[in-house]
């Protein structure tokens, strides 16, 4: 499974959310890609989460850099030997 580590916005001056920081003393825990796609192409957004799950930041259509990392997911039931 792969995450967004870090995400880095191209702006002047450029802006970089990553996992494990703190904005404002509120702690990245997340960043997830959202959007849809619509007539004129795909719109594309991503949103900085808190360890509440509230919104830290809303990035749209901007252009980004994205960090991601593969992380492992332990897919074995609980009480369940050999699968």
């Amino acid at each position: 499974m792969q995450v967004i580590q870090r995400l880095t916005v191209v702006s002047n001056p450029t802006r970089v959310f990553e996992v494990g920081t703190e904005i404002d003393g509120r702690e990245v825990i997340e960043i997830k890609q959202v959007g849809y796609e619509h007539e004129g192409g795909m719109f594309s957004e991503f949103h900085v989460l808190d360890e509440n799950d509230n919104l830290i930041s809303s990035i749209e259509n901007c252009p980004v850099i994205v960090d991601w990392v593969t992380i492992a997911v332990d897919d074995r039931k609980e009480g369940v030997v050999n699968g």
